[in-house]
């Protein structure tokens, strides 16, 4: 999944009309494909290291190598080297990366296309030849848009297309091979978009943590205060109405996240009722659990058991200042996102034995 940093300076750049280069993982051992680099004429931009010189391995090879506009592929052993510092690749084995220059006209730009997604809410998907055909030629695919392609022969592009399909309704990307054709598969998804039901300031450090990795975020204050946009500034959008309002906005999203937590018990109840009928993927009510549970009694959900629903919100962090509480609760949603089981690994000495 690219980085939603990645994507605004690419978008960034592509606005400016200022020549630059991307770099992208499609082969690896042990770490994760699909990270990406940009590099422009005059400095390097990549989310996952900094402070490392790529002269001698990207800038000095990489513009003089896609003057005509075709692209390369770039080979590191990891975890040597410059390059595998800079993607921040601690894996054993063979890093190979896709690196062309952006803007070639006729050319689809995979970042164009997760910008696209990005704005939004929508999922897309892009097939990469990386090996026995046209190195770097693409099939593309938004969610509710007709597909585009680069590929000539008609049954290598109708098998590029369901890819791209079987991508956007899984979420995971990987390599596939097509005879003697070897492809990266892309699935790009939309970040997710977190609404917080409540104003308080408890709320501003769950914005800033969110926004810092890469989320959208919605506060959704229920009667409009002049302060408000001042306080929560890092926020994508200030929104004023209740859960009912706003119901709509939360099911047009790819994956919503919404927290409860105006802390008025009347005002929480109701947006509770309303949302536990969305597509939320997660909804979350901090407060001691007797309180949810009374609230979910008083809305005739007394036995509701949805997995989707966690009160108290967070994971146990030993958490005690609001930035602690927030940390814990972007963790926990986080987990929710990737199904991931939220436990720590074993430490060295007990990995060893092991």
């Amino acid at each position: 999944m690219t980085e939603r940093a990645i994507i605004e300076q690419a978008t960034r750049l592509r606005r400016q009309r200022e020549a630059h280069l991307v770099a992208t993982i499609v082969r690896a051992e042990g770490c994760r494909t699909g990270a990406r680099m940009l590099l422009t004429q005059f400095r390097w931009i990549t989310s996952s290291a900094s402070g490392v010189s790529l002269e001698a391995e990207v800038a000095n090879i990489g513009w003089e190598r896609t003057r005509r506009g075709e692209p390369f592929l770039l080979q590191c052993q990891a975890p040597d080297g410059d390059l595998c510092s800079a993607f921040g690749l601690d894996g054993e084995g063979a890093v190979e990366l896709l690196v062309e220059r952006a803007g070639v006209p006729g050319r689809i730009d995979p970042l164009e296309i997760a910008d696209r997604c990005l704005r939004t809410q929508r999922r897309g998907a892009v097939v990469t030849v990386i090996g026995g055909g046209k190195l770097g030629a693409r099939v593309a695919l938004v969610a509710g848009e007709d597909p585009t392609g680069e590929i000539d022969e008609p049954s290598l592009r109708d098998a590029m297309i369901d890819d791209c399909r079987r991508a956007l309704e899984t979420g995971e990307s990987g390599l596939r091979r097509y005879g003697d054709v070897d492809c990266y598969v892309e699935a790009i998804l939309p970040p997710p978009r977190l609404f917080i039901f409540g104003i308080g300031h408890d709320a501003v450090p769950i914005v800033q943590l969110a926004r810092a990795i890469g989320w959208d975020v919605a506060v959704c204050g229920h009667e409009p205060r002049h302060a408000t946009r001042t306080r929560f500034s890092q926020a994508d959008e200030v929104l004023v109405g209740t859960a009912s309002d706003l119901a709509a906005r939360v099911d047009e999203c790819d994956r919503a996240v919404c927290l409860v937590m105006s802390h008025r018990y009347e005002l929480d109840r109701a947006n509770l009722g309303v949302l536990v009928g969305t597509h939320a993927r997660y909804i979350g009510v901090p407060g001691p659990r007797q309180r949810t549970a009374k609230m979910l009694e008083e809305l005739c959900l007394g036995t509701y058991d949805d997995p989707r629903l966690h009160a108290p919100v967070g994971l146990d962090l030993g958490a005690e200042t609001a930035h602690e509480q927030a940390l814990a609760i972007i963790a926990e949603i986080q987990a929710v996102l990737r199904h991931a089981p939220a436990v720590s690994h074993l430490p060295v000495r007990h990995a060893l034995v092991a």
